[in-house]
């Protein structure tokens, strides 16, 4: 029998650390879910993490689990090191996990159509940042601190 952690079983593809930043727009369908007094509370939100299956981000505004939204992100420097380009991906929200009492909210999201062509461009700028990292010698923060369950 073959044992295997919970961490193991959740995580499906790796995960890159990133600084990106994103505005959130929630699906039309669902946006009856999000309405807030201040709208711009969803733009400059950052991104923590990325993987071909999603995205993590980190924000002060509780977004509800199944909420459907498009993320815009911007300034993405692609693999062959294009820079400025804005990517539109769009997500599900899957686990929003309050993170301190500021509050700060961390928000797993996962990719609704992980093949589209900006979902391959962020993964692939991802990777490519993460492997600049390596090559100057420095250890994403991610893999120190054995990062927390999300669903990307």
């Amino acid at each position: 029998m073959v044992n295997h952690s919970t961490e193991e079983m959740a995580r499906q593809y790796q995960r890159h650390e990133t600084d990106f930043q994103a505005r959130i727009e929630p699906h039309p369908d669902h946006a009856p879910q999000l309405r807030l007094s201040f709208p711009d509370a969803l733009a400059g939100l950052e991104i923590t993490d990325v993987s071909a299956g999603g995205v993590g981000i980190r924000c002060g505004v509780f977004i509800p689990k199944n909420l459907r939204v498009t993320l815009h992100i911007s300034d993405v420097a692609t693999a062959d090191g294009v820079p400025g380009q804005i990517l539109t991906v769009k997500a599900i929200v899957r686990r929003p996990v309050l993170v301190d009492h500021k509050p700060t909210y961390q928000i797993g999201m996962q990719f609704l159509d992980a093949t589209g062509a900006d979902e391959q461009l962020l993964v692939k700028a991802a990777t490519a940042a993460r492997n600049k990292r390596a090559e100057q010698g420095g250890k994403p923060k991610l893999e120190e601190v054995g990062a927390g369950r999300g669903a990307s």
